[in-house]
């Protein structure tokens, strides 16, 4: 690490722990009432700020009691009691044949009359009884029987999840369920039968629901206000040289306890330890991400000028929360969470851009006095713009990435909603406040995106996208003023992104700075075979060593038109690098052949090596190109030594010395080209003509 890019470290951990220093939560006025009750007050106590007055906890507990004595207890229409009246009703009346069905009976505790007995013993009878009373007993339990002893005209009874007054009269008493039982039975001997089998089988089915009764005496002790009140700002709660009274002492201790819960006020000294505190843990995470930055990704990204944008982003963040959580005092589900997530994914690439969501969750619930619900939604839902920005194709698509982004808030709300019994005008409330706080991301990228890409000179997706556009207006100048090299360029191309995809590397910046490698040589395109076949003669007219310095200026010449143009540096990169310090061998022996003085200087380009993967990509696909074309034998056993004698000679001349590429990457990357380039140059066969 540099000492410039440390000391924008230090910064930017000194500025969020000034910034928390200034909105700390604990920047309360501190207050010590130490009173008592019946002691003389020596001076006058003045509200600082309007608070509740709580009652005592005796108060509190007496109240609640009271409360929950007044609930009156719930019933419930019992299915066990009448469960088990249809199965005393199957013992009598099924369970027993007709001649030792006294005898049954009576061990049982069952005593019918004889009279009932000899009229239940004929099998019709005691048919007909049963299934009467099956019906009438069924009808009557799902109504209910009320207890005798229950002294109001109304019953509490729950059904389902539902408690509702009955009054007595829409119940039966067990009296008027006896009678019920008999009331159109004109027969005196089924009369006698029923009325006896109703004695017995007969019974009070609403009984009290313990559990809903306790609970309902729970909510009532809830409902009890913990308050009697409140005292306004200014208001005077004790005068000097007065003592204490019971309601006074409370009020104090009304006014400590809300100190209390809106956190324990500091000074400005403890403030300041509390800020060193939040530096040390902000320079703690931001060296972190950096050093992750370093170990997994190409160090392209750690330049200065892309970690200044990394800072300005926490940054933003930190002072978008403060706007919306300390200024404006709004949800913080209105915070544009989003926008700086965003913005590192599309100037870095998706997979930073989850890094830094995550870090940024960290320092947004620093700032939200750790609150990580909402922002953790809001990080939840960034995530989907990245997945819609992995698929971009188009700089201008910021409508999948707005989709995206909406529809994963609104399902993470609805979940989250689900999960903590969220009311629906609650629900509702976020879902606004979060589809805004999508909404300003958005803009806030449309806005600022476009400024830092052209700002920083960065290789950013869109802009490679961009570039990749076949009417942009320097692959137009290049088509047709050196044809032969921008079909060249081309197929570079293609072997380079398929070879840089299957190593991990940038595919996309590798596929640029292949279309654009060349460029340099738009200033001399006649000089150049590909694009001229008789380059040769006027070679031929110059010296060995004037033609290797105007082959070596297509370099320079390139970089000049890049930056023109404005082309990203690190396409700049490959431009300058893609030949690394190689000799410009033609011309080089034949200067030897014609005894020319020679400085060797003259017949090499000037570098550097390759530095990055892509650029070694973009070198080995260059050359093998080249090469591969000029053959006249392309059978797949010729590809395979080009691109092995390609890759040999560039490790001999140390050419990849520089580059961080393994000898498996380079097999694979062999590897990959291998059906690319032989699908490019295999000979189609010849159909005879019709």
């Amino acid at each position: 690490m540099t000492r410039q890019k440390f000391i924008l470290i230090i910064s930017t951990a000194f500025i969020i722990s000034v910034l928390h220093f200034i909105i700390s939560p604990y920047r309360l006025v501190s207050y010590d009432y130490n009173q008592k009750l019946g002691q003389i007050s020596e001076k006058n106590i003045i509200a600082p700020f309007e608070f509740k007055i709580y009652k005592s906890d005796e108060t509190i507990i007496s109240e609640q009691e009271a409360a929950a004595a007044k609930v009156r207890s719930v019933y419930k229409v019992s299915e066990n009691l009448k469960y088990n009246a249809q199965k005393n009703l199957d013992f009598i009346l099924i369970n027993n044949e007709s001649e030792n069905m006294r005898d049954k009976l009576s061990k049982s505790g069952y005593n019918l009359s004889p009279e009932t007995i000899e009229y239940l013993s004929i099998e019709n009878n005691r048919l007909e009884i049963y299934n009467y009373l099956t019906e009438i007993l069924t009808k009557i339990f799902n109504i209910g029987i009320f207890p005798e002893n229950f002294s109001y005209r109304e019953i509490q009874i729950a059904r389902g999840n539902k408690i509702r007054n009955y009054h007595l009269s829409r119940l039966y008493s067990l009296e008027e369920a006896k009678e019920k039982l008999i009331e159109n039975e004109k027969s005196d001997e089924k009369r006698k039968a029923l009325q006896e089998l109703g004695n017995i089988i007969l019974i009070e089915n609403i009984i009290i629901d313990n559990e809903i009764t306790k609970l309902e005496k729970q909510k009532a002790k809830e409902k009890v206000s913990l308050t009697m009140g409140k005292v306004l700002r200014n208001e005077k709660i004790v005068s000097k040289n007065q003592k204490i009274t019971a309601t006074e002492l409370l009020k104090l201790n009304s006014l400590l306890r809300t100190q209390k819960e809106q956190g324990a006020s500091k000074t400005d000294k403890d403030l300041i330890i509390s800020s060193f505190g939040i530096f040390l843990f902000s320079l703690f995470l931001l060296l972190v991400f950096y050093y992750v930055l370093q170990l997994f990704f190409s160090q392209n990204f750690l330049s200065f000028p892309r970690l200044i944008v990394v800072a300005g982003c926490f940054l933003i963040s930190i002072i978008l929360t403060i706007f919306v959580n300390n200024v404006f005092k709004v949800p913080s589900l209105l915070i544009p969470f989003s926008f700086s997530v965003l913005l590192i994914a599309l100037i870095f690439n998706s997979h930073i851009g989850i890094i830094f969501n995550f870090f940024n969750l960290i320092f947004i619930s620093l700032f939200l006095n750790w609150s990580f619900i909402n922002p953790a939604i809001l990080s939840l839902s960034a995530l989907g713009g990245i997945i819609a920005i992995k698929q971009m194709k188009k700089k201008q698509e910021y409508y999948p990435i707005t989709f995206y982004l909406i529809i994963s808030f609104i399902i993470l709300n609805t979940v989250i909603s689900l999960i903590v019994f969220n009311s629906l005008s609650n629900y509702f409330s976020q879902l606004l406040f979060g589809i805004l706080s999508c909404v300003l991301s958005i803009i806030g990228l449309i806005l600022i995106t476009p400024l830092v890409e052209r700002k920083l000179n960065m290789a950013t997706k869109q802009i490679l996208l961009e570039l990749l556009d076949f009417d942009n207006p320097l692959m137009k100048k290049m088509s047709v003023a050196t044809p032969g090299t921008y079909h060249h360029s081309l197929i570079v191309g293609n072997l380079a992104e398929s070879a840089a995809e299957s190593i991990g590397a940038d595919y996309l910046l590798a596929r640029v700075g292949s279309y654009y490698h060349d460029i340099g040589k738009i200033e001399n395109p006649q000089f150049f075979i590909e694009n001229n076949p008789d380059s040769s003669e006027l070679h031929d007219k110059m010296l060995a060593n004037e033609s290797a310095i105007l082959i070596r200026n297509h370099i320079a010449n390139g970089i000049a038109l890049a930056k023109k143009n404005k082309l990203p540096k690190p396409v700049i990169d490959i431009i300058q690098q893609h030949h690394g310090k190689s000799q410009i061998r033609y011309f080089y022996n034949k200067a030897r052949e014609t005894n020319l003085e020679i400085d060797k200087e003259q017949f090499y380009y000037s570098g550097p090596k390759p530095q990055t993967k892509e650029a070694a990509i973009v070198m080995i696909a260059d050359i093998v190109e080249s090469t591969t074309k000029s053959l006249d034998d392309f059978s797949e056993k010729k590809m395979v030594k080009v691109l092995e004698d390609t890759i040999f000679r560039l490790i001999t001349e140390g050419q990849l010395d520089e580059t961080p590429i393994t000898f498996k990457e380079l097999n694979t990357i062999s590897t990959q080209m291998l059906p690319i380039i032989m699908g490019i140059y295999r000979k189609r066969l010849e159909y005879p003509e019709t």
